[in-house]
């Protein structure tokens, strides 16, 4: 069972791992048109629909909260965020390569990619349905940053939610039980 997992946490990673090597040149995020920015939070950013990165060489991937594994998790794909967003959805790009935790990152080549699996079953079923809740990303200067489908609602975090939270310090990331991986 143990090895069955094993090869879906590998083929979720693999496309992402394609990222080790490579640095971050621009970031844009993306979250509801509230008239003004709400994404920029004391402690990380908070978004309703996802980020996108180019990459130095020119890629655009992005992490969205899909529906692959379980109906909200931590989603990656290659390419352009507006296949699944777009301006009808009442989606704002912002671009947050400026802003003061992405400038010490921008530039600097990604060295590693790990994700944190969690799960759910029903009340009396032992059977547990497992799905990716976090990314890290971890760059050559030592900065992590981690990437989760939780929401933070009046200091709680939520997981498994139709929202993204980026963190950029660990005891941030611990304090609202991120990057900790729930399945074994």
């Amino acid at each position: 069972m143990k090895k069955e997992h094993q090869i879906k946490i590998e083929n979720y990673e693999k496309p992402i791992r394609e990222l080790i090597g490579k640095s971050i040149s621009i970031v844009n995020y993306y979250e509801i048109d509230y008239g003004e920015p709400l994404w920029n939070k004391t402690e990380y950013h908070s978004l309703d629909f996802g980020i996108e990165f180019t990459t130095s060489e020119n890629e655009s991937c992005y992490f969205v909260w899909g529906s692959e594994f379980t109906q909200y998790n931590l989603k990656f794909k290659k390419g352009d965020i507006l296949t699944v967003f777009s301006a009808e959805n009442n989606a704002k790009k912002y671009n947050a390569s400026e802003n003061e935790h992405w400038t010490e990152l921008i530039g600097v080549r990604i060295t590693g990619i790990k994700s944190s699996w969690s799960y759910w079953n029903l009340v009396g079923d032992k059977k547990r349905n497992y799905y990716p809740q976090d990314i890290e990303i971890e760059f050559k200067n030592g900065k992590k940053i981690w990437i989760s489908a939780l929401e933070i609602r009046d200091g709680k975090p939520m997981g498994m939610q139709d929202h993204l939270t980026v963190f950029f310090d660990k005891k941030i990331a611990n304090k609202y039980k991120t990057g900790i991986n729930n399945v074994w």
